[in-house]
């Protein structure tokens, strides 16, 4: 699917004011045994991935190692350990884990290696002091540290880069980077999640009249309608390894060759930015990303936050979207406090699309007066936690991802009966504290307070 239309020209750059501050970004990870006994890392970064491939930031030599093994993404008290579909997982407790909170001084498991997460600390970044950039809008640490990297790279002529997951604004970040740079052309979507295989390659790089059945007149394709401009990929990583190759080298070269008119090339300028909810990195490991386009693409590289890591900004988002839909269909309602406060506990799986999906919605229904918690109907349309265990039995999913789900069901209960003492609860259970304790840290439902 292409769409294209944004003829923007480069907008006056405001002056904004940059502030130095801190946030959780430095990790001491060492090794206690494997093939690396003793080893220790002092890295930095938003999520640090650890793995046998270079494409991994923490490089180890073990053969029970994936190529991609596992990411560490630092928190205020330690660090949020994910494994990325390794082959020999990832343990916690003789437990296997997708998802687990460590703290520092917790050990862990991953394949033949044991690590501990020896420290954590912060790191100084610098922020716009501002809660709007382009069209992009928040003002948590993580919106305004993004704000500062697109202000930086926007004017260069570095392609780009957008990792994040679904629904966290990765077009409205490109639309914003566009708009911010020197380009006076057009910016150009290209989906890739909704090309058709048969005319992808007639859409990526044009054809000429009767260069198939159908092809009744010269098309150019989106590398030459974004001429002077921006080509937004989004999700290059759907994109087909024949056409990869063959992207990889309208790259390099910034020329192109429409179907049916072999030995014809035709220059372009165009910037590139790429986006993608998929971990390129894994995908390469897998053999289903091209390793070469994927240092070409992240010459640059920008990761746009989850709604969940946003703090306030999810409330102040919400109040926007409910403004913005009163104002354009006449309506007179607003947000009672316990539906903020229900919007603030929502984990929104889905981002930023799935809380404007709710806001309208809730608009739309109560058009007047306060809209409260249970006009948001959060998590509608979702399976219920009962049936996702019953799904899980029937696709044959292991034993350790079925009993995660009981448990996910039973422990909380069984802490609320028990006002979150943990020597009841145990009792309870049949476990003791520290199998308890480790367990809720496993699942991400341990708590200090």
């Amino acid at each position: 699917m292409v769409r294209d239309g944004d003829h923007t020209m480069p907008t006056q750059r405001a002056a904004y004011a940059f502030e130095k501050t801190r946030r959780p970004g430095r990790l001491v990870l060492r090794w206690l045994d494997g093939s690396m006994p003793g080893v220790t890392v002092d890295v930095t970064g938003a999520v640090v991935t650890v793995g046998r491939s270079s494409l991994a930031d923490v490089r180890v030599s073990d053969r029970s190692i994936s190529s991609v093994h596992f990411e560490l993404q630092p928190t205020a008290t330690g660090a949020i350990l994910r494994d990325l579909g390794s082959t020999n997982g990832v343990w916690f407790h003789d437990r296997r884990v997708q998802t687990l909170h460590l703290e520092a001084g917790d050990q862990f498991k991953a394949g033949d290696c044991r690590f501990v997460l020896a420290a954590v600390a912060t790191v100084e970044v610098d922020a716009l002091a501002t809660s709007r950039f382009g069209q992009l809008t928040g003002g948590s640490l993580g919106m305004r540290e993004l704000y500062t990297q697109i202000d930086a790279l926007a004017r260069t002529p570095l392609d780009i880069l957008l990792l994040g997951e679904t629904g966290t604004g990765k077009e409205r970040t490109a639309r914003t980077i566009h708009a911010a740079s020197k380009r006076r052309g057009p910016l150009v979507v290209l989906d890739c999640g909704a090309l058709s295989p048969t005319l992808a390659e007639g859409t990526i790089f044009g054809f000429r009249k009767g260069a198939f059945t159908g092809a009744d007149r010269d098309q150019p394709g989106v590398f030459e309608a974004a001429n002077g401009g921006t080509l937004f990929i989004d999700e290059v990583g759907e994109l087909a390894l024949e056409l990869q190759v063959k992207l990889l080298r309208a790259l390099d070269n910034r020329e192109i060759t429409r179907l049916g008119e072999p030995g014809i090339q035709r220059k372009v300028d165009v910037r590139i930015i790429a986006a993608t909810h998929r971990d390129l990195r894994q995908a390469v490991a897998q053999g289903s990303f091209r390793e070469d386009l994927y240092y070409r693409l992240a010459r640059a590289v920008l990761r746009t936050p989850p709604l969940r890591d946003r703090g306030e900004d999810v409330v102040d988002l919400a109040e926007t979207f409910l403004s913005d839909v009163c104002r354009e269909f006449g309506l007179e309602a607003y947000l009672g406090e316990a539906a903020m406060q229900a919007v603030r506990a929502h984990e929104w799986p889905g981002n930023v699309r799935e809380l404007r999906n709710v806001i309208e919605q809730a608009a739309h229904i109560k058009r007047r007066g306060e809209i409260t918690a249970a006009d948001l109907r959060i998590g509608e349309g979702r399976a219920q936690p009962s049936n996702k265990v019953e799904d899980l039995i029937a696709s044959n999913a292991s034993y350790h991802e079925i009993h995660a789900e009981v448990d996910k069901l039973l422990l909380p209960r069984v802490l609320e009966a028990h006002d979150h003492n943990l020597s009841q609860v145990s009792k309870r259970v049949g476990m003791s504290r520290d199998k308890l304790r480790a367990r809720l840290k496993e699942l991400g439902l341990y708590s200090r307070d």
